[in-house]
């Protein structure tokens, strides 16, 4: 167990030598708390049109703020527009509460609803969908709002924040739920040094 405990150690440190303290974001930062209104960013609307001439939205849903991180840094090296997926009526402040609604909303399939009005969704060429892992899907808001709209033929970007999950099962399931979308590999951004390649690899940074 020492020897486990080690090698993950010095995974770490060498990470963080090689691309720095921000490159673990979600790994380093998970958190049991929601964070603060203060830590919220403004939306970002009427700017589709990013860096590779695409019109481009960075949607996200984030709770502990690490998914909210992650958008940010995203959307900086994008343009486009951002816009913050938030519910209704929003999940409790702690932990064990909202991991319980988290599973009821799961097992009841429910489509909570969502605050505000939603952008536009056919305006967009590429939709970047962001979210943390919960129950090793996308939490059920994100659901609520990709059926919103008819979103056939969109392509859809999935980025995620986990405490272990991977992210491969929420992508299936995004592809269920959106049979007519593009839903293309998604991106696991605990550590944020493949972002670049990523973007790269989709179109949304020049190579």
């Amino acid at each position: 167990m020492k020897r486990i405990a080690l090698i993950i150690v010095l995974v770490i440190l060498a990470v963080v030598a090689y691309k720095g303290p921000d490159s673990l974001i979600g790994l380093a930062k998970m958190t049991r708390t929601a964070s603060p209104e203060t830590d919220r960013v403004e939306n970002v609307l009427g700017q589709a049109r990013g860096v590779t001439g695409k019109k481009v939205l960075v949607a996200y849903f984030s709770w502990g703020g690490n998914t909210r991180t992650v958008a940010k840094l995203i959307h900086e090296k994008t343009g486009g527009d951002l816009f913050e997926i938030k519910k209704e009526t929003p999940y409790p402040k702690d932990y064990k509460p909202t991991v319980d609604i988290g599973k009821q909303e799961k097992e009841q399939d429910a489509r909570p609803k969502l605050a505000g009005p939603l952008p536009d969704l056919k305006q967009y060429d590429v939709i970047l969908l962001g979210y943390p892992i919960w129950w090793y899907i996308e939490p059920m808001p994100v659901k609520t709002f990709v059926e919103a709209q008819d979103l056939s033929g969109k392509v859809i970007l999935p980025f995620a924040t986990s405490g272990g999950s991977d992210i491969a099962a929420s992508v299936e399931d995004l592809r269920k739920t959106l049979p007519g979308a593009q839903v293309k590999t998604g991106l696991l951004a605990n550590m944020t040094g493949r972002i670049d390649d990523w973007l790269k690899e989709n179109g949304l940074l020049p190579r």
